[in-house]
């Protein structure tokens, strides 16, 4: 009996994981290399971050039991690849087991038939001194506990005796970098949490909470239509959110950020939502490389193509790190998981891909608090329509599990009737 060819997938995110569970594991061995061992469902993690439901629901492992054997994972990065012998040189990803115990496990090699290029971006700072050490940055569902909990202690603590209001006001102010759809749903969402819910167990500190967004670009919602970033900037600025476009930030400290226009402004959280920056490991690849963000190039077919612009048999790339040669595409979960179906469905057959990859666009969507929204795209919504399109795609889009649907339906209908866990009102 022929033994299986062997996809190795570096990354798990949107294309990695919706690729390694999409391959057949009856014609290939498949193996999952990635620092993380869930998807994260970026859409879903400011809503866990304000509590609307338990943090779990916004990831999803790798490892599947009807899976097995077929799949492996690698808690691991990819740090070279050596594509003439198909060869990953691997290094273990575990900074917080105890030093006895991770010097025992050592770098290792992995060999392929078939490698899938999939490792993601990296957070962007534009290398803006201070904003890796003190900023939260909404990646992970790490990342949404600390908003959660930094949230709760901004709140306890400026309920200590003692305090000035100027005082107060400072240590409550939120300040979120970007002005994209993340940026704007963590400020939507957090601006709900507090006006309706967590106003009320700190009646004394109400009206001094504030959010205010800062973004470099003139306008917000860069990838949607100008007319649809205005809606968004009027609607939250008549809830009281301030927005400051056009805003240079300069540099960071603990508890202040520094910008070209205003100087000195204190904050009591800062949550860093700026886009992508360069994964290390693209940086370090010899193959065809484009654009301002540096990704790797491939074929329509998704192959990549090496730095004389040759194609490299047996690799692919998707997901946000990766784009197709006069065919750009932005770096939209969307992309990377039509990317993922369309090579799955490919590579089942058992052969190159024989067509090439077609975009099918679908709607942009952002959330803007208290039941409003915008939607971009070949449509154009605004308004309650749009927050209830918004709405159905985190319960029946971004999950891709009914169970994981369902249990995310029932939280919202809990929280509507008693509140959320954070702020019960029974």
């Amino acid at each position: 009996m022929a033994l299986k060819p062997t996809i190795a997938i570096v990354g798990s995110g949107w294309g990695g994981f919706t690729l390694a569970h999409a391959l057949s594991v009856t014609k290939y061995n498949v193996l999952v290399i990635s620092p993380t061992r869930t998807i994260q469902y970026t859409p879903l993690l400011a809503s866990a971050a304000a509590g609307m439901f338990d943090f779990r629901l916004a990831e999803e492992p790798v490892r599947r039991r009807n899976k097995l054997p077929g799949l492996s994972f690698y808690k691991a990065t990819v740090e070279d690849i050596d594509f003439q012998n198909r060869m990953l040189d691997c290094k273990p990803a575990f900074a917080d087991m105890a030093e006895e115990h991770r010097e025992k496990i050592e770098n290792f090699k992995l060999s392929y038939d078939k490698l899938v290029l999939a490792p993601g971006c990296e957070v962007q700072t534009f290398g803006t001194p201070g904003a890796l050490e003190h900023a939260i940055f909404l990646r992970t569902t790490e990342d949404a506990r600390k908003i959660q909990q930094r949230v709760l202690d901004m709140l306890d603590s400026a309920s200590m005796p003692g305090l000035t209001d100027e005082q107060q006001r400072d240590m409550l102010k939120i300040v979120v970098v970007g002005g994209g759809a993340i940026g704007i749903e963590a400020t939507a969402e957090l601006f709900d949490l507090w006006q309706h819910d967590l106003r009320h167990l700190y009646p004394h500190l109400d009206g001094k909470l504030a959010v205010e967004i800062h973004d470099v670009a003139p306008a917000l919602l860069g990838t949607f239509d100008k007319r649809l970033g205005e809606y968004a900037a009027q609607r939250l600025e008549g809830r009281g959110i301030e927005v400051r476009t056009s805003s240079h930030i300069e540099k960071v400290d603990a508890g202040a950020i520094y910008t070209k226009e205003d100087g000195k402004l204190r904050y009591g959280m800062l949550i860093w939502a700026t886009g992508n920056g360069t994964n290390p490991l693209v940086s370090r690849l010899k193959v065809r490389k484009g654009g301002k963000l540096q990704r790797i190039m491939t074929d329509r077919r998704l192959r990549v193509l090496d730095a004389e612009e040759h194609i490299i048999h047996g690799v692919y790339g998707i997901g946000d790190s990766a784009d197709i040669e006069g065919y750009s595409l932005p770096t939209l979960a969307e992309v990377a998981v039509q990317k993922a179906d369309y090579l799955a469905v490919e590579l089942n057959r058992g052969n190159e891909p024989a067509k090439g990859f077609e975009y099918k666009q679908r709607a942009n969507i952002a959330y803007l608090g208290q039941h409003d929204g915008v939607i971009g795209g070949k449509e154009e919504w605004t308004g309650q329509s749009a927050w209830l399109a918004w709405r159905n795609g985190s319960i029946y889009h971004w999950p891709r599990s009914w169970r994981r649907s369902l249990m995310i339906g029932i939280s919202w209908l809990f929280n509507k009737i008693g509140g959320r866990d954070i702020a019960r009102k029974w």
